[in-house]
C-alpha cells in the first residue's frame, strides 16, 4: 500500500529553528510540511513558511491551517503566492473556518456562507480572475497561478463544502469509523457538485509516536489528543443535521467516550492550546489518545494506518506540536514506519 506523509509543525518553535526542522522533514521523506496559523501562540506563519521555501527544495508547504476571518481572503491569497513563486511552484493553501486564531480574539464562529465566499474568491484571485468578496471586486495585477487548496473540515457541513471546493481535506482524528463518516460526508459534496471524489487527497492529521509502548508516549500525545477531543464534544453539542449520527457512531464505537470528551471540554484552558503538560492533559483518556492519534510500537502504528488507507485516506498528516524531540520523532517515523508504505 502506497501512502503519503505530510508533518504539521510550528506551534512552539522558535523562528530560528524552522530552517533546521524544515531541512529535517526533507530528509526524512515527507511531502507536505505544514506551519499552523494562531498568531497569539506561534511565531508568524508566513514568515516560517518563506524559512521553510529558502531551506527545502522538494518537499511541498503550506498552512496548517490558516483561516479567512482575520485577514481579508486578498491578503491570505497573496501571501501564498508569493511564497509559492518564491519556492518554485511548492505551495498549497491550508484554510480552516478558524480555531485558536479566532477564538482567543473572541470573535464569533461565522456561517458556511462566509466560509464557501471566502475560499471561492481565493481559487479565482489565484488563478488571475476578477473575484468578488462583501460586495467588492478586485483582481491580483500579478498572481495567475494553480495553487491547490486543503480544506480542514469537522461538521456535516464544512465536509460536504470540502467535497464542493477542495483539491485535498483534512481531517481530524485516525479512528477508522470517526474518519468514514467524515469522509463519507466530503463524497456527498463532491458528487453534488459533479466532481469525482476520487481526485481528492484525503489526510487524516493525527499524531504518530513510535515508542515501545502506548505508555510512553502519553506525555507527549496527551495535550493535542485534549484538543481535539475539545472541537469535537463542541461539534458534538451544535444542532448540525448529521451531528447526532456522529454521537451514535461513537458510543457504539467506544461506549462512554463522549462523556470523557465532555470532561476536557468543561477543563479546557485556552493558554495552553497544544503545549506539552497541559492542564487538561490530565483528562485525556488511553481511549481519547487511540481515538485521535496512532502511537506505540511500529506494528501495530502500521496495522492502524492501514486500516486508514483501506477506506480512502492518501496521506497520513502527523503533528510535532506536542513533541519535545522533533526532529528524533520525524526520523522515526521516516525509517520505521513511511518506509512500509512506499510501494
Amino acid at each position: 500500500m502506497k501512502l503519503d506523509f505530510s508533518v504539521g509543525m510550528g506551534r512552539n518553535l522558535t523562528i530560528s529553528e524552522v530552517a533546521s526542522h524544515s531541512k529535517s522533514a526533507e530528509a526524512n521523506g515527507f511531502k507536505q510540511m505544514t506551519f499552523l496559523d494562531q498568531q497569539n501562540l506561534s511565531r508568524d506563519v508566513y514568515t516560517m513558511m518563506t524559512i521553510a521555501a529558502l531551506n527545502t527544495s522538494r518537499i511541498l508547504i503550506g498552512q496548517g491551517v490558516t483561516q479567512p476571518f482575520t485577514y481579508h481572503p486578498s491578503v491570505t491569497a497573496n501571501a501564498t503566492a508569493t511564497i509559492n513563486e518564491l519556492s518554485g511552484g511548492r505551495v498549497f493553501l491550508g484554510i480552516g473556518a478558524g480555531g485558536n486564531a479566532v477564538r482567543s480574539m473572541g470573535i464569533r464562529p461565522r456561517s458556511i456562507d462566509e466560509y464557501r465566499n471566502a475560499v471561492i474568491f481565493i481559487r479565482k484571485y489565484f488563478s488571475g480572475q476578477i473575484a468578488e468578496y462583501q460586495n467588492a471586486t478586485m483582481h491580483s495585477e500579478w498572481v495567475n497561478q494553480k495553487i491547490p487548496i486543503y480544506m480542514a473540515a469537522s461538521g456535516p457541513r464544512s465536509l460536504q463544502l470540502a467535497g464542493e471546493l477542495a483539491d485535498g481535506v483534512i481531517f481530524l482524528g485516525s479512528n477508522p469509523e470517526f474518519i468514514k463518516w467524515q469522509k463519507d460526508y466530503v463524497e456527498q459534496g463532491a458528487i453534488k457538485a459533479g466532481r469525482d471524489p476520487l481526485e481528492i487527497d484525503y489526510w487524516a492529521r493525527t499524531c504518530i509516536y513510535v515508542a515501545p509502548t502506548k505508555e510512553a508516549a502519553r506525555r507527549e500525545v496527551a495535550s493535542y489528543a485534549a484538543t481535539a477531543a475539545r472541537n469535537r464534544y463542541w461539534y458534538l453539542q451544535r444542532k448540525t443535521p448529521g451531528i447526532e449520527n456522529l454521537g451514535e457512531i461513537i458510543e457504539r464505537a467506544q461506549p462512554g467516550l463522549i462523556n470523557e470528551f465532555k470532561k476536557i471540554y468543561d477543563n479546557w484552558d485556552e493558554d495552553f492550546h497544544e503545549t506539552t503538560d497541559a492542564p487538561h492533559a490530565d483528562f485525556a483518556t488511553q481511549r481519547i489518545i487511540d481515538f485521535f492519534h496512532i502511537v506505540g510500537p511500529p506494528e501495530e502504528i502500521c496495522e492502524r494506518i492501514e486500516q486508514l488507507g483501506n477506506i480512502g485516506i492518501t496521506n497520513i498528516s502527523t503533528t510535532v506540536f506536542t513533541i519535545i524531540d522533533k526532529k528524533s520523532m520525524m526520523n522515526k517515523i521516516g525509517n520505521t514506519i513511511m518506509s512500509h508504505f512506499r510501494n
